[in-house]
């Protein structure tokens, strides 16, 4: 079973070159949390270090609704920040690990500014004018006209106050560069060359710290990098896969 985590804004369906590609022949799973797309769950403590393992938590319980015992993990972006999460509180359940355009590291003091500055603007101008600040960032300048448009409407379906609380949770979560030394399991990491939130060099990072990751790093792609690069993203991930099994 694959498990596949989205990015923020958005929701499962940026998952759907994927989905069409792997679905005839791979079992998988792709999850809205944190009251995004479909997703009912509202989440209502005050942003911690512990809260993005209380969203990871809330992941496990679904599996177990589910009756799904193992997955292996893909995650982009924040799903990267809760594949790592996911790790932290039940590496028994994970029979592989991607992390796509994500990082290990916590926000430094730049970086959380930045997110406060985003909280304020969902909170005082709603969902699309928060994805229209972030579209520079979640696209490079070869994304096509339609999948600007595409990831805009997504993004600005998203619930105001869902997107405060994750930008509050992301800028609080714990470091997980500790972790990565004791991931077992057949790990990928993606990165992009024109990726201006998670550098090449944070993904080669990440890939070095993880024993016998591999690593693929797209070219003339942004962060979104399974929506601008469906293909090869695809085939790297199906090559992953193989190890697993």
């Amino acid at each position: 079973m694959l498990l596949l985590l989205h990015a923020f804004p958005l929701n499962h369906t940026m998952w759907q070159p994927q989905i069409e590609a792997l679905a005839p022949t791979v079992p998988l799973l792709a999850l809205d949390y944190a009251g995004f797309g479909t997703s009912h769950w509202y989440p209502t403590t005050p942003p911690n270090p512990r809260h993005i393992d209380e969203v990871a938590a809330n992941i496990i319980a679904e599996l177990d609704r589910r009756g799904i015992a193992h997955v292996a993990v893909a995650g982009l972006s924040m799903g990267g920040y809760l594949a790592l999460a996911l790790w932290r509180i039940a590496p028994h359940r994970i029979t592989g690990l991607a992390i796509c355009n994500s990082r290990a590291t916590g926000d430094d003091a730049a970086g959380k500014a930045t997110r406060v500055r985003n909280v304020h603007i969902a909170r005082d101008q709603g969902a699309a004018a928060l994805t229209d600040a972030m579209m520079p960032r979640l696209l490079s300048q070869y994304a096509s006209p339609a999948l600007v448009q595409q990831v805009r409407d997504l993004g600005s379906q998203a619930d105001p106050e869902v997107m405060a609380n994750a930008m509050l949770m992301i800028a609080e979560r714990p470091d997980a560069t500790t972790l990565l030394p004791t991931i077992t399991v057949p790990s990928l990491v993606i990165g992009a060359t024109d990726d201006p939130i998670i550098t090449v060099s944070d993904s080669q990072a990440v890939a070095g710290a993880i024993p016998n990751a591999h690593c693929t790093i797209l070219p003339q792609c942004g962060h979104l990098s399974n929506l601008e690069y469906p293909t090869q993203f695809t085939a790297v991930l199906q090559s992953w896969l193989e190890r697993i099994h």
